[in-house]
């Protein structure tokens, strides 16, 4: 039985995502660790909320990159839902800060602040290695929550 899965459950993981060859390889090596990923579609407010709540994941996985609404504006809403800002979020980024510190960035994408850094970032291109480390962690963490 792998790790990942507990009393015969895989940890749900869903992934906010627009690339569809990411999507696709995201799908493929979390499916190949034993997780059970989810996708769903980027739009307005309310279909995401019910969305994300229809899936009840165990980590979300979010990419900041998106065309129709921005990972940040997604971010800001999950974590002002009371039923969704307990889930782990990983962001997802090709972007590196100048510093290398990427706590720093994200604050500096967040001019305005009021919100708290994501529990995990990942780099684009993908380390499989880290992104099964962090997902293993962050569904560790939603356990002990």
């Amino acid at each position: 039985m792998c790790q990942e899965k507990i009393a015969g459950m895989a940890k749900k993981i869903l992934i906010i995502e627009d690339e569809p060859d990411i999507l696709v390889y995201l799908v493929a090596v979390l499916e190949d660790h034993g997780f059970a990923p989810f996708t769903i579609e980027t739009g307005d407010r309310s279909p995401l909320v019910d969305a994300v709540m229809a899936v009840s994941p165990d980590v979300i996985i979010l990419d900041v990159m998106m065309p129709q609404r921005s990972g940040i504006s997604i971010y800001r809403e999950l974590r002002s839902c009371d039923e969704l800002k307990s889930i782990p979020v990983a962001i997802m980024s090709g972007f590196t800060p100048q510093n290398g510190n990427v706590i720093s960035g994200f604050q500096q994408m967040l001019p305005d602040g009021g919100i708290e850094a994501p529990d995990g970032f990942i780099d684009k291109p993908i380390d499989v290695k880290a992104l099964v480390a962090l997902v293993m962690n962050l569904t560790r963490k939603e356990l002990r929550s």
